[in-house]
């Protein structure tokens, strides 16, 4: 065997190091320090909830500073079901419930604009040694998919065979191809009733979710178009004056969003002689972010966190929104936007096609997430703005969550009465009603 050459730099750093190997702790490791792949509460049967069964929503958290617009979704579909009579109970599976209740029910009142208290109930059930009750038959309701696996669990204490899930995206794309993307997917082989936000997510969900059930099948699935609120989101109510205005949907902690290549696009539009400083203020939105120099003397400002009133205003008050997210959603930003009067570039994704997308709106403008294909629509946008023969497009979208979830309520009660009544008949019990 030849000896090493411990001349050169190769020997040098062996010579720095001592030639010694790393130190490996070699002792032998227990499972409970392993990272928990799902958590959650641990599920137990509470037969003082069999009289009166629930609807039990699994919520990542029920803090009112932390919603966004997939949990206000939520109590948009949940708080209906508790006007109708239903008994709903809300669980904090992975973050904090607040203190101030009163506080969470305001937000849940003016949110859907349901008046007076509808009786729901709040729970904390989070922490590595939460224990929740179950009762039989109750009807469980996931709305993420480490929540989905909750609800698996939860089946063997309520007796029914299925829960239903409200899918708001492709989860699994949440994170890289790793151990949370295998159990993110894993979930859709799970038995479960879907209720789907946006009829091309659940076009993606049949190509891509290996479902072993037809989601098309209505017994099994659901799909609704987002309402958008015209009393908050529309063109402003005078003429804009001054520089037109682009804001940016940056959330550059959220891979998904395609921050790094949002920013070149709009390096690469101001290097081709677009959004002229004296024509144009670049303004970026979503908390996240910094201030930043483009080319030509152009500076992309910082619009700090706003309410929701204020930030339907800043629309409003806008020209061009470039808002990213590689999803076979929409996101909630550019269908807004384009209520708000103003022109959308955003990107194409799977199902999310720029004819999907020019179904919506025709202020849309969808193109492949690559910076040629951005910087050039920013481009066209930039220059149709100042054309100024631009009038707000129209849109196919629901005004009210009333509308929206028109098809949906009747669907969800109906399958509720389905999965408790496949329970009841197993264990000889009468049919149960949905607020029972």
């Amino acid at each position: 065997m030849s000896r090493p050459d411990l001349t050169g730099r190769f020997g040098r750093l062996l010579r720095a190091n001592g030639r010694r190997s790393p130190e490996v702790d070699a002792r032998p490791h227990r499972l409970d320090e392993l990272p928990e792949l799902v958590g959650g509460p641990r599920i137990r049967h509470d037969p003082d909830r069999d009289a009166n069964p629930s609807i039990v929503v699994l919520m990542p958290h029920l803090s009112v500073a932390r919603m966004t617009g997939g949990p206000n979704t939520v109590f948009q579909v949940t708080e209906r079901l508790a006007a109708r009579g239903a008994h709903v109970r809300y669980l904090a599976c992975f973050g904090p419930l607040d203190q101030d209740l009163a506080g969470l029910r305001h937000h849940l009142e003016q949110l859907t604009g349901i008046g007076g208290p509808t009786g729901s109930e709040f729970g904390a059930a989070a922490g590595p040694k939460a224990i929740v009750g179950i009762g039989f038959r109750d009807v469980v309701l996931a709305t993420w998919w480490p929540t989905a696996h909750v609800a698996a669990r939860a089946l063997a204490v309520t007796g029914l065979e299925e829960f239903i899930y409200l899918i708001q995206d492709f989860e699994p794309g949440f994170h890289a191809w790793s151990s949370r993307y295998a159990l993110a997917a894993a979930t859709y082989q799970l038995p479960f009733r879907a209720v789907v936000n946006e009829p091309i997510l659940l076009e993606h969900l049949a190509r891509e979710g290996e479902l072993p059930f037809d989601i098309h099948d209505p017994g099994r699935a659901i799909s609704f178009l987002p309402a958008v609120d015209r009393e908050r989101f529309g063109p402003a109510g005078q003429a804009r004056e001054g520089r037109h205005r682009l804001i940016f949907y940056a959330r550059p902690k959220h891979p998904r969003n395609l921050f790094e290549l949002g920013l070149r696009a709009l390096a690469g539009a101001a290097e081709e002689g677009a959004l002229e400083p004296a024509d144009w203020q670049l303004l970026a939105i979503g908390g996240e972010t910094r201030e930043w120099t483009l080319p030509g003397d152009r500076r992309l400002e910082v619009l700090p966190w706003l309410s929701y009133r204020d930030y339907a205003a800043e629309l409003g008050r806008s020209d061009l929104l470039l808002s990213l997210m590689l999803s076979p959603h929409t996101s909630y930003p550019p269908l807004e936007m384009a209520v708000a009067g103003g022109l959308v570039v955003t990107n194409t994704f799977s199902t999310k096609t720029s004819a999907a997308l020019a179904a919506i709106s025709p202020a849309i403008r969808g193109v492949p997430p690559d910076v040629d294909h951005l910087t050039k629509a920013i481009i066209d946008a930039a220059r149709e703005c100042e054309a100024g023969a631009r009038r707000p497009a129209p849109f196919n979208l629901p005004a009210t969550w009333a509308e929206s979830l028109d098809e949906v309520m009747p669907w969800l009660e109906a399958t509720i009465i389905s999965v408790r009544d496949r329970a009841g008949q197993s264990a000889g019990a009468d049919r149960p009603a949905v607020g029972s």
